[in-house]
């Protein structure tokens, strides 16, 4: 995804963020001895997400431990010992970086389509074994990428239609680890919801490049954009508060139906205040996404 889904550390609980840091570094590990070390670059706040959410559903405990940190051996970090759900996490994560890459060399420029051909023979490598660990997944993200390529290729100014792909892949990954069917129900409109807003944060974010550079983007063209229109831009980002408030207001209400048994501190300060704070600092124009360290 974006790395738009992550921690709001100023108001977070210390054992919480430790917990939160284990899972991510856990996350690293698994990432490595899964798919090589070099998939570790590819370690995200949205597939830890992913990975809590589905931990604190479970009946079984993360059972953490003292560890260190895999490149820097002097640093002490938690690890967690049941590790099906953050393995679940890094497949997921191993299948969207291949698409992404793909996606990258069908629709950037020259610099990050070079970028992109270099590390395509290492992520094609790692897709083959994600692809066979969790099948029902990767068809879903190509699905997704498919009628998202459709999407912008009709240049729709619908931001409905370009948003859906996004959000209904989300949908199938939170379904996805559902054990009743009303928790399928509750987890699908969650993940619906939270997919639209990824996506529209992404949109939101990418605004002002998109429009220097003529690429597709559902507000340039909803909002009728054109070169070097600030003033429009500015009116754009706020317009989009309103569908992203909703999107976001909707995550949180699904999530108080879900009968939590852990990470609740964690996975509400995610939803209640680092969302919240990625969409102010998009909505100012400030970019968001590509700060990872913790």
């Amino acid at each position: 995804m974006f790395g738009y889904v992550r921690l709001f550390k100023p108001t977070i609980r210390m054992g919480e963020y430790e917990q939160y840091k284990g899972i991510y570094c856990t996350l690293c590990k698994r990432l490595g001895k899964r798919y090589g070390v070099l998939s570790r670059f590819t370690l995200s706040y949205d597939m830890t997400f992913l990975a809590l959410l589905q931990m604190a559903l479970e009946e079984k405990d993360a059972d953490f431990c003292p560890s260190r940190c895999s490149f820097n051996p002097t640093k002490r970090c938690l690890k967690a010992q049941n590790t099906d759900a953050i393995d679940r996490a890094a497949d997921i994560g191993t299948i969207l970086v291949y698409y992404k890459l793909k996606d990258t060399l069908a629709d950037e420029g020259l610099g990050k389509k070079i970028g992109a051909w270099c590390a395509l023979p290492f992520a094609k490598a790692a897709h083959k074994k994600a692809q066979k660990r969790v099948p029902a997944i990767d068809a879903a993200v190509a699905e997704m990428m498919a009628a998202q390529a459709e999407a912008e290729a009709t240049d729709t100014d619908s931001i409905d239609r370009a948003a859906e792909p996004f959000a209904l892949m989300l949908q199938t990954l939170a379904a996805d680890i559902a054990a009743d069917g009303t928790q399928k129900w509750v987890l699908e409109r969650f993940g619906y919801c939270l997919g639209r807003w990824v996506y529209l944060m992404d949109a939101v974010d990418d605004l002002a490049e998109d429009l220097a550079k003529g690429r597709y983007n559902p507000y340039i063209l909803s909002r009728h954009l054109k070169k070097g229109d600030a003033d429009g831009v500015k009116e754009a980002r706020d317009y989009s508060l309103y569908t992203l408030n909703a999107c976001l207001a909707e995550c949180k209400a699904a999530y108080d139906l879900l009968e939590v048994r852990r990470f609740d501190g964690i996975l509400r300060n995610i939803l209640e205040e680092g969302m919240a704070h990625a969409q102010k600092r998009v909505i100012a124009g400030e970019e968001e996404k590509h700060e990872r360290s913790l």
